[in-house]
Parts: structure tokens; sequence; C-alpha cells
């Protein structure tokens, strides 16, 4: 089965993937104690036009045919997983589930990072090494048992251009550790509320990308 789901991403285009044992204490439901992770660049253009515009409209249409893509894959997969007879369920690409409409399921970043795709940058998202933070992530969780992944070295710089980048002040220039809360490196509700408020013409102040788009690693 195993490589039954490397078949399914590659043939769905996802090139960057891998797997990982979840500690007890992050597990979501204690009788699903893997995740698989997969990771969907955006589009590199667009991507630059946000560095030099700021949030356009077509960054927000690629953005929600990404996230609508991504759960299309997982959903597969998670069939596939089910029709080999083990269990499955797969977190939603960008859903809160929280009362303060921050927190999802189960952290993606987590599952990626767990899953060797990358570490965490100074502005709160996966950093890549290929692509930089300019990706959008899958998650599954089974109970099938899967390989472990190594974790990477973080490739985040620590350059602090993700920093100077954010409009709305909502980062602090933390490095990264293992551990680290995310509230020790982005005020989410600052972030949330400028978003809101300036962007609003675009998806009601949905996304942003700023501090995604100023990151040089994976732009070379």
């Amino acid at each position: 089965m195993i490589s039954d789901y490397i078949k399914i991403l590659e043939g769905a285009y996802i090139t960057l993937y891998g797997s990982a044992f979840l500690p007890f204490r992050q597990r979501v439901y204690e009788e699903l104690p893997y995740v698989i992770s997969f990771a969907v660049p955006l589009p590199r253009a667009v991507v630059r036009e946000i560095a030099a515009e700021g949030p356009t409209k077509t960054y927000f249409h690629h953005y929600r045919t990404c996230n609508s893509y991504i759960d299309h894959v997982s959903y597969r997969l998670t069939l596939a997983i089910r029709k080999a007879g083990y269990d499955a369920l797969y977190v939603p690409a960008s859903q809160s589930v929280s009362k303060d409409g921050f927190q999802g399921l189960f952290p993606h970043k987590t599952a990626a990072v767990l899953c060797g795709l990358g570490g965490i940058g100074m502005n709160g998202l996966l950093v890549t090494a290929k692509y930089g933070a300019a990706v959008r992530l899958g998650t599954v969780m089974t109970d099938m048992p899967v390989p472990q992944a190594e974790q990477i070295e973080n490739p985040c710089r620590r350059c602090g251009c993700c920093v100077r980048a954010c409009p709305s002040g909502a980062l602090y220039g933390t490095a990264w550790k293992d551990k680290t809360p995310v509230q020790d490196i982005l005020d989410v509700q600052l972030c949330s509320a400028y978003m809101k408020k300036t962007y609003r013409e675009i998806g009601r102040g949905a996304v942003c990308g700023i501090c995604m788009a100023a990151c040089p690693v994976g732009a070379e």
C-alpha cells in the first residue's frame, strides 16, 4: 500500500511528500497514529506579483483552486487507504474548527515538519528548500503503517525579509525552534484583522501572502 499512496501523489503531479509516526500528544484521534503530508507549490508568477503589488484577485483564485485540489487529492488518498483495509481521515486544506477561527483540525505545518518537508520560518509558515514558503499543504491521518521520514534542517535563513515586509507588524522576528508556539512568532489576531480591513475587496480579506512572497528561499 505504501507504493500505492506514492503513485496517487505522484500521479497528481505532487513531488514533495513524506510520512511519519505521530507522537501520542499530537494525535487528534488515538486510533490514527500515522500521518502523510504533501505540498503543492503556488505559481511563481503569482508569488512574484504579490511581492511587487501585494495580494491580488488572481492570487485569491489560485489560493482557492489549490485548496480545492489538495482536498481532492487528500480524499482520493483516504479512499485508497480505506479500500486497502485501513482507516484514514484527511484534514481540510483550509478550515477552522476553533471558536476563535484560527485553528484547524490539525496543524498542516506540524505534519509537514514531522514528515521532512521543511521547517517553520520567521513568518510562521512552512518553508521548503525548493519552493520556499510558497506552498499549500495537505494532511492525511491514518492507521496504515508508513515510513518515518527524517526531519530536515530548517531551510529558513532567518534573514528577516518576511518580518520587514509584513505591513501589519504582526511578525515578531522570532526564529523557530522545536516546540516554539505560534504565538511567539506571529500575532494571529493582528494579522487577521489587518487582512480583513485592508484587503476586504479580495475574498473579503481572506488572504494576504506578502510575508510568504517575501521569502527568498527557493526563489533563485
